[in-house]
């Protein structure tokens, strides 16, 4: 019995596989390896399906979708949204193993592109389809039980990936935490462009230091960007939940009353691209924890970005940073929120970890 996943049914299954086989017969193509390439290629675009719906909140807004469907995206704009980019990034991986043989005209490259957009927009095609037909909610739960964020961030030859400094797109910057070594000037200088959007006025009056009403752990947004770094976090929603409850714990004057406020702003006031609501409030939670567990209190207030020649290791260790405590609140987080992409990147869990929770569809 051929296995469906991560194909949607057997039928499904059955005709691409079937495709890709002819494709990697005909063309001298390692089999296997191109069929773990178009699993991670449709893998990646259900991933954005359930990230962009999500991020819709309860309008139903799907806007984004039914660009990517009429292939109308804004070349360099969002990057690995657009199908074309998605196709060059899985051939590329691909290439990270085995060559594509050489040919004047290109044609295995072109043929190889050419299936895996059909197989892309397809999916894409069914994500919008269910997404109109189901609802935002309904649609997110049956898309977490078809993700598999975790195969997104290993290698072709199965190795995880746990960190990603090179990209230009800071949707898939992360660092990670396996770079101790690594000094805190060469970090900060990897971090991409954030979002052209201006910082609006309720998240200056509240995250801003400077601020007469700001709460406790306010920080400017050079200390900010590397306390990303020192807590291995990327710059989703998820990173950014954890980091400002990391910050926020640590303050001394830290009071609960000022984390409610806070989660209010996070998921009501806070305009988008900032809101942070549902189940990634958790996350933010967990960062309250952290902050009250480790780090030299008022961490908001030390000047880390002047600790450039310090290697990463060397400041987590004088901040008072742990990385094994660090392990253990990820772990929750992964197993508090299965399907989304931070979860995927982050670090595994140890073997004795159990993972059952799941997104509640009742």
């Amino acid at each position: 019995m051929l296995p469906t996943r991560p194909w949607r049914s057997e039928p499904q299954a059955i005709f691409w596989t079937d495709r890709l086989n002819e494709l990697a017969s005909c063309c001298g193509l390692d089999t296997q390896a191109v069929l773990h390439s178009a699993h991670w290629c449709l893998l990646w675009d259900r991933q954005i399906c359930m990230e962009l719906v999500g991020d819709a909140q309860d309008q139903l807004e799907f806007a984004t979708l039914q660009t990517r469907l009429l292939n109308a995206e804004s070349p360099g704009k969002t990057p690995f949204w657009e199908h074309p980019t998605l196709v060059a990034q899985t051939i590329e991986r691909y290439e990270s193993l085995h060559r594509l043989p050489v040919d004047p005209q290109n044609h295995t490259r072109i043929s190889l592109s050419k299936l895996l957009l059909e197989i892309i927009k397809h999916e894409t095609h069914q994500c919008l389809s269910d997404a109109k037909e189901l609802g935002r909610d309904p649609f997110l739960c049956q898309s977490a039980r078809l993700a598999d964020p975790e195969s997104l961030f290993r290698t072709l030859d199965g190795k995880k990936i746990d960190s990603n400094t090179q990209t230009n797109y800071w949707g898939h910057w992360f660092p990670g935490l396996s770079d101790n070594d690594r000094k805190i000037s060469d970090a900060i200088a990897a971090l991409p462009g954030a979002i052209d959007v201006d910082i609006p006025e309720v998240i200056q009056r509240l995250e801003n230091p400077s601020s007469p009403v700001a709460l406790p752990g306010a920080v400017t947004l050079g200390r900010h960007d590397v306390l990303h770094i020192l807590l291995g976090r990327g710059l989703l929603d998820q990173d950014e939940a954890f980091v400002i409850g990391f910050t926020m714990g640590n303050a001394t004057r830290y009071r609960d009353d000022d984390g409610v406020l806070m989660r209010k702003a996070l998921a009501h006031w806070y305009p988008e691209p900032f809101r942070i609501s549902g189940s990634k409030l958790q996350v933010f939670d967990l960062g309250i924890q952290a902050g009250k567990a480790m780090g030299i209190p008022d961490i908001a207030q030390i000047p880390i970005e002047n600790l450039g020649g310090w290697t990463l290791g060397h400041a987590r260790q004088e901040l008072k940073i742990s990385i094994d405590l660090l392990r253990n609140f990820y772990c929750q987080e992964k197993q508090t929120i299965r399907a989304s992409l931070e979860s995927g990147r982050l670090p595994n869990c140890p073997p004795q970890a159990t993972t059952s929770a799941r997104r509640d569809c009742s």
